[in-house]
């Protein structure tokens, strides 16, 4: 079992490349900002490319439509209280 390595934003900044290659040997890696915010590195099993033809929409641009989140919010909590 390995630890969390965690280092500060100035570490990764001066270090990168070196916890880069520890991160792809299978280390964890916590950065944590100046006002206590943190970030994790950690390698991912198995990842494969995206099509290029997938959409991901932009977090910033994104819009809630209210009547697909309340039927969304409905539907689910009818499933998970169906045995209720």
């Amino acid at each position: 079992m390995s630890t969390i390595i965690t280092l500060t934003v100035e570490e990764i900044e001066e270090n990168f490349d070196f916890a880069f290659k520890l991160c792809q040997k299978g280390h964890t890696i916590k950065v944590v900002t100046e006002d206590g915010k943190a970030v994790i590195m950690t390698p991912v099993m198995g990842y494969t490319q995206l099509d290029p033809g997938v959409n991901i929409p932009d977090p910033e641009e994104f819009t809630p439509d209210p009547a697909a989140v309340s039927a969304y919010v409905a539907e689910s909590m009818a499933e998970m209280t169906r045995d209720f």
